[in-house]
C-alpha cells in the first residue's frame, strides 16, 4: 500500500483544510482540540446508558449497536456488530439490534480510508492531523468495499472498552478487584463468590466511567463470534416486511413528486408550452422548475404527480450534444489512443526498449465497454420537510448522511432558503452501487420542500428517469501490448486506456473546485497488475471528455480494466501456447498469496479435467479493495452462437473473515451482477440521448438464468480486506476466456453477447463474434 499522498487523499484532505480554516476562522483554533475523534466517552440518557459512539446499553438488556454504514444487503450491520459483540462478550442473539446514527460525529467519518491507511496500523503526526481535519468535517459515507476494512478495529475498540468499562463497575459493586472478575453471557461474573451481575444492572454506572485509554483486545485464540456465519439482523424484520425504505417512507401531510430531466445532458429548459394547463390538473399543487435543468410537479399521491408529469411539453434548449451518438463516443476513444497525451501513472523498466528490439515478440490487443447504468430495483427518491423554526429533515436511502445533510443545504438553497439545521435519516437502501453516493434528488426534494413549508415532499424517480438521468459507469477503450520472452511470459506490459476521467466528472457537480483529470487512478485501476512477475510496465491513460455524467460503479475501474488485462493475460499465454492457469502459475511464482488463490480456484473447478462436449472454462484474477479473487467461468457456447454460463467457481482471500456467509453472499452477489454487465447490460446514445429507458431494454438476468456459484474463502489472518466490490472485477474476462476456449474467437468488447428474450421468458445471449 503506498503512503504517499494519493490524489484522492489530496483532493479530499483539500476539502477538509479548506472546511478547518472555515471553522477555526469562526470558532477558533482551540475547535480542532475539542474534536473527539475517539468516541469512547459515555453517559446515560434517560433509561439509556450510551457506552460510547457505537454502543448503547438498555435498561432491559438490549444492546443497540450504532452503525455508521449504509446496509444495503451487504450485511454490514450484522458484521460489525459483532466485532462488538465479540469484545464485549454478548451473545449474537436477539438482544443485539443496529440503527444508523443520525448524529454526524468525527468518529464516524472515513479518515483511515481518505489517509490511505489502516486504523489498526501505527500512526505518525501526519497521520494524527490528517484525521483530525477529515473528521471535523466529517464526511461518512458507504461505499469502496471499505466498511468492515476501516471500522474492524474501531469497532472492537468500542467494544473492548465498553466492557472495560462494565468491569470496573462491577468491581465496584462487588468490592473485589477487577482482576478477579470474568465477563461472559452479557455479564461480570466472580468465580471466588459465585456472584455475577447482568451487563443492564451496571450499565448506567459503567456508562460515567471514564474509557481506557487503549482496551486490550481479545486474541484471536478466544474468538467466539468472528469467523463463525452467524445470522444476520436485518433478515428477520426483511421477512415480515418491516424495514422502512425510502420509497416507503410516509409522513403525516405528505406531499408527493415526480420530475422530468432533460433528455440531453447539459441541456435547460426554455419553456414549459403547457404549464397552466398542467397546474389544473386534479390534485397537482405545483409545477417547479429546477435550476433550469429539470421540471418537477407535486400533486396529493405520486400517480398524480406522475400522470401530469408524462403531460408536461417542456421545450429545452439546443445544445452541441444533441448529435452525439455512442459510435461518434467510441471514436474519439480511438482517436484518443492514437494521438492524445496520456498520462503516465505507472512506468517500471525500459517498456519502450522492449518494444523496439528488432524481431521482438509483440502481442497486441484492442478492449473496449460502454456505459453501464446501476439500474438499482429501488428507484431514486428522497423525501425532505422544511419544519417551523428552519430545521430541516430528510429520509432518504443513501450512502451518506453527510452528502445527503449538504444536498438538502443545496436544494433549499435554491429555493432561496437557508435551513438553521439539517437532520438525515438513512433508510433501508434497495440498491446502491455507488449511484446513492449522489445526491441529485436529495437537493430536487430539498427545493420543494423549501417551497412547500411544513409539509414533507416526496420525490421519487420514475425508472425512465433513473435509466435515462443515471451516473453511468465510463465508456472506455484500452490498448495493451506485451512483448514476450524466450519463456512466453511478458518482458514488457503497456497498458494505454482511453476514458472520461471519473474524479473529474464526480467533482465537477459535488466539489468547489473541478479537479484535472491527469492522474485519476480510478481511470486506470486494474491494468497494473503488480502481482505478476513483469520485468518492465507502464500504465498510462488518456481523459476524454464527455457530456454524459459519469459516477462511482461498483468495482469502478476494475469493472472494465480487469476484463481488459486479464483477456489480454490469456491471449499472451495463447501466443505463448500455454495452458492460462500454468501461465499465471509462472506469473504468479514470487506472489504466494496470490498464487495460493490461483491454485484453490483451479482445484475447485476441476480445471485440466475433460469437459462435456460444448463446454469450455475460462479464468481471470484480480487483486482489488485489498482482497485477491480468482474466478472459472464454465460456458456453454451451441452451434448457432447461444452462450450460456451454468457454473461459477470462485476462491477469495479477504484477510480476516468475520462472517463467512456475508463473505459469500458477497461474492456471489458481485459474480452475478458482474456478469449482468459482462454478458448484456449496456447503455447506448443517440443524437445525445440515452436510448434505454426501463428493463424491457436494460436487461437483466432472471433467477432462471443464474448461473451455480460456487465460492471458497482462502483461509488467512491479515486484517479484513473488501469483499463488496471484489467478485465483480474478474468475472467479465473469465467468461470471456471461456468463450475463446470453446470457440477459438476472442471477444474483446462488452457486452460479451447481444441479448433477447424468449417468448418463454428464457435469457438467450447470441454470441457477438469479432475477429480473433
Amino acid at each position: 500500500m503506498t503512503k504517499l499522498l494519493s490524489r484522492r487523499t489530496f483532493l479530499l484532505t483539500g476539502a477538509a483544510l479548506g472546511g478547518t480554516a472555515l471553522v477555526a476562522a469562526l470558532g477558533g483554533l482551540g475547535y480542532l482540540a475539542t474534536v473527539d475523534v475517539d468516541g469512547l466517552g459515555g453517559f446515560v440518557d434517560g433509561d439509556d446508558a450510551v457506552m460510547n459512539a457505537f454502543v448503547t446499553l438498555h435498561d432491559d438488556g438490549r444492546v443497540v449497536v450504532k452503525v455508521p454504514r449504509t446496509e444495503m444487503g451487504q450485511g454490514i450491520h450484522t458484521g460489525l456488530a459483532m466485532l462488538v459483540a465479540e469484545e464485549m462478550d454478548i451473545p449474537f442473539d436477539e438482544r443485539i439490534s443496529v440503527e444508523h446514527p443520525v448524529e454526524l460525529l468525527p468518529v464516524y467519518a472515513h479518515w483511515a480510508q481518505m489517509l490511505g491507511v489502516r486504523p489498526e496500523e501505527p500512526q505518525g503526526p501526519v497521520t494524527w492531523i490528517g484525521r483530525r481535519l477529515i473528521s471535523s468535517i466529517p464526511l461518512i459515507t458507504t461505499g469502496a468495499s471499505a466498511s468492515t476494512l476501516n471500522l474492524w478495529h474501531p469497532m472492537r475498540v468500542a467494544g473492548a472498552a465498553a466492557r472495560h468499562m462494565l468491569l470496573a463497575a462491577g468491581a465496584a459493586r462487588l468490592g473485589v478487584p477487577v482482576a478477579e472478575l470474568t465477563t461472559s453471557d452479557a455479564a461480570v461474573h466472580h468465580a471466588a463468590s459465585g456472584r455475577s451481575i447482568p451487563y443492564a444492572d451496571l450499565a448506567r454506572q459503567a456508562a460515567v466511567l471514564a474509557p481506557p485509554d487503549r482496551p486490550a483486545l481479545k486474541p484471536r485464540s478466544e474468538w467466539r463470534i468472528i469467523g463463525r456465519s452467524q445470522r444476520r439482523v436485518d433478515i428477520p424484520a426483511k421477512v415480515k416486511g418491516e424495514p422502512v425504505f425510502g420509497i416507503d417512507v410516509v409522513l403525516p401531510d405528505m406531499l408527493h413528486a415526480s420530475i422530468r430531466h432533460a433528455p440531453v445532458f447539459g441541456t435547460r429548459v426554455v419553456r414549459i408550452a403547457n404549464e397552466a394547463e398542467v397546474r389544473a390538473e386534479p390534485d397537482v399543487l405545483d409545477v417547479a422548475i429546477i435550476e433550469d435543468r429539470s421540471v418537477a410537479v407535486v400533486a396529493r399521491s405520486w400517480w398524480q404527480a406522475e400522470t401530469a408529469a408524462a403531460r408536461l411539453d417542456v421545450e429545452w434548449s439546443a445544445s452541441e450534444a444533441d448529435a452525439v451518438s455512442s459510435d461518434a463516443l467510441d471514436a474519439r476513444l480511438a482517436d484518443a489512443l492514437e494521438g492524445g497525451e496520456p498520462y503516465i501513472h505507472v512506468e517500471d523498466g525500459d517498456v519502450g526498449a522492449a518494444l523496439a528490439v528488432d524481431g521482438a515478440r509483440v502481442v497486441q490487443a484492442t478492449y473496449v465497454a460502454p456505459l453501464v447504468a446501476h439500474a438499482c430495483m429501488e428507484s431514486m427518491n428522497a423525501t425532505v420537510v422544511l419544519r417551523p423554526g428552519g430545521r430541516a429533515e430528510a429520509w432518504v436511502p443513501s450512502q451518506s448522511i453527510s452528502l445527503t445533510r449538504w444536498a438538502v443545504f443545496r436544494g433549499m438553497g435554491w429555493a432561496g432558503v437557508d435551513p438553521a439545521e439539517v437532520v438525515s435519516h438513512i433508510t433501508m437502501n434497495g440498491g446502491a452501487f455507488g449511484r446513492r453516493t449522489e445526491t441529485e434528488v436529495v437537493a430536487e426534494a430539498a427545493f420543494l420542500a423549501a417551497r412547500h413549508p411544513g409539509r414533507p415532499v416526496k420525490l421519487l424517480w420514475p425508472r425512465e428517469e433513473d435509466i435515462g438521468r443515471a451516473m453511468y459507469r465510463s465508456h472506455a477503450r484500452a490498448g495493451l501490448t506485451a512483448v514476450l520472452g524466450a519463456d512466453g511470459l511478458p518482458a514488457a506490459w503497456d497498458a494505454l486506456v482511453a476514458a472520461q476521467s471519473l474524479m473529474q466528472s464526480i467533482g465537477s457537480r459535488t466539489l468547489p473546485i473541478t479537479p484535472s483529470p491527469d492522474g485519476d487512478r480510478l481511470t486506470a485501476e486494474g491494468l497494473e497488475k503488480p502481482y505478476y512477475a513483469l520485468p518492465a510496465r507502464r500504465v498510462r491513460s488518456v481523459h476524454v471528455p464527455s457530456h454524459v455524467p459519469i459516477g462511482l460503479w461498483r468495482s469502478n475501474g476494475f469493472s472494465f480494466n480487469t476484463f481488459f488485462a486479464e483477456s489480454f493475460v490469456d491471449e499472451c499465454a495463447a501466443a505463448a501456447e500455454t495452458d492460462p492457469v500454468d501461465y499465471r502459475r509462472a506469473l504468479l511464482a514470487r506472489s504466494p498469496r496470490h498464487l495460493a488463490v490461483i491454485e484453490r480456484v483451479a482445484a475447485l473447478s476441476g480445471w485440466g479435467a475433460p469437459m462435456a462436449a460444448g463446454r469450455s472454462r475460462g479464468i481471470a484474477m484480480e487483486h482489488c479493495f485489498e482482497s485477491i479473487v480468482a474466478v472459472v467461468a464454465e460456458v456453454i457456447v451451441t452451434g448457432d452462437g447461444e452462450v450460456r454460463v451454468p457454473r461459477v467457481f470462485c476462491a477469495v482471500d479477504v484477510g480476516t473473515v468475520v462472517n463467512p456467509d456475508a463473505v459469500v453472499a458477497q461474492m456471489e452477489g458481485g459474480i452475478l451482477f458482474g456478469l449482468t454487465t459482462a454478458l448484456i447490460s449496456r447503455v447506448t446514445l443517440s443524437d445525445g440521448r440515452i436510448e434505454q429507458s426501463n428493463f424491457h431494454d436494460f436487461t437483466m438476468p432472471r433467477l432462471a438464468n443464474a448461473p451455480e456459484v460456487v465460492v471458497e474463502i482462502v483461509p488467512s489472518e491479515l486484517p479484513p480486506g473488501g469483499a463488496g466490490e471484489p467478485g465483480v472485477a474478474p468475472i467479465a474476462a473469465a467468461v470471456g476466456n471461456a468463450i475463446f476456449a470453446a470457440t477459438g474467437t476472442r471477444p474483446r468488447s462488452l457486452p460479451l453477447a447481444l441479448a433477447e428474450t424468449t417468448g418463454a421468458g428464457r435469457l438467450r445471449t447470441v454470441l457477438a463474434a469479432e475477429a480473433g
